[in-house]
């Protein structure tokens, strides 16, 4: 658990999992020169959960370095990377450490994402309605998902095979608020994933969060867009490249992102119709939906489930299958 400034939610954040149905091995908190209490927070609890322990980092080198020190220090075979804000349901490890257990050769298993509105105690569930049960995506399945449904891969409601993650190298450092998103698909595409269809964490959201600040960064933004593609045409994520760009896959959805590929010479060989298509729907979308009342844009909503449920339906039948098989 990296944290930094979170002593108001740390507490809470560490209590879901010390009350988790498959007890952790080992909780690390990783402070990143937190200038509030928070250390004195983690270290109350600490002192009656002897699996508790507070890594004080001399300086603030960001989330992705306090990630990667945890990563190195852990000594379980699956860990997960909560921020110090999120909350994690009682059988969030248990129903995902499950198939893990059963395809020990995936990367990493996600389960639904769900999302706390800052402090205002609203919920949203962003349902993937990917399989009924749980189930497990080979490479090419994750690829063929993606084609299908413009969506990410949850890390609040993951849990990562840590050698898969040490060999890939941690997390990215200089990719800063996209590194977990980066690390994500280059595990499914090499690995496979698998999924479980229930909502198991939260994470939460404000304006003021690290990703929320970040995004609003156009240059550096920009910047990181840039960056993936270069990674992508780096030998070390060349295996991977092909199915980033067949799924159309870029760490910012907005239209923005098609200006900016067709601008440089050097990145504008990865836009395909379908990542134009998608990023132009949703420059189209994001102008009306100002706009739209409430109640229109709920049905809108559910126009584009059934529209999406329908492509994926093949493929959820197939995992459907896979999934019952593995029931007998």
């Amino acid at each position: 658990m990296p944290n930094y400034n979170h002593a108001r939610y740390v507490a809470g954040a560490l209590r879901a999992h010390l009350e988790q149905t498959v007890p952790p091995l080992e909780i690390l908190v990783v402070d990143d020169a937190s200038t509030d209490d928070s250390c004195a927070v983690v270290e109350r609890l600490a002192a009656t959960h002897p699996g508790l322990r507070l890594i004080r980092l001399p300086h603030n080198g960001g989330v992705n370095a306090a990630m990667n020190r945890g990563l190195r220090e852990a000594r379980g075979d699956y860990v997960c990377f909560s921020a110090a804000d999120d909350l994690t349901g009682r059988e969030f490890a248990e129903r995902s450490l499950e198939p893990l257990a059963r395809y020990s050769t995936a990367g990493l298993c996600f389960s639904e994402e769900a999302v706390l509105l800052g402090d205002s105690g609203v919920v949203r569930h962003v349902p993937l309605g990917l399989s009924e049960r749980p189930c497990v995506l080979s490479p090419l399945d994750m690829k063929r998902f993606l084609q299908r449904a413009c969506v990410h891969l949850p890390s609040h409601a993951t849990i990562y095979r840590r050698d898969a993650l040490l060999a890939l190298g941690g997390f990215i450092e200089d990719l800063r608020w996209i590194a977990d998103w980066f690390v994500n698909y280059v595990l499914a595409f090499r690995h496979g994933a698998c999924y479980v269809p229930r909502v198991l964490a939260w994470y939460r959201v404000s304006p003021d969060s690290y990703s929320a600040r970040g995004v609003r960064q156009t240059p550096v933004q920009r910047a990181l867009v840039y960056r993936v593609m270069e990674l992508l045409e780096s030998e070390a994520f060349r295996d991977v490249a092909p199915a980033f760009r067949a799924s159309a896959l870029v760490p910012d959805v907005r239209p923005r992102v098609l200006m900016w590929l067709l601008a440089s010479s050097h990145h504008r060989a990865y836009l395909t119709p379908r990542l134009v298509s998608r990023l132009v729907f949703r420059g189209i979308w994001s102008s009306f939906k100002p706009h739209v009342p409430d109640w229109l844009r709920r049905a809108v909503g559910w126009v584009v489930g059934i529209s999406r449920r329908q492509r994926l339906a093949g493929l959820r039948s197939r995992l459907s299958a896979v999934g019952r098989e593995e029931g007998r």
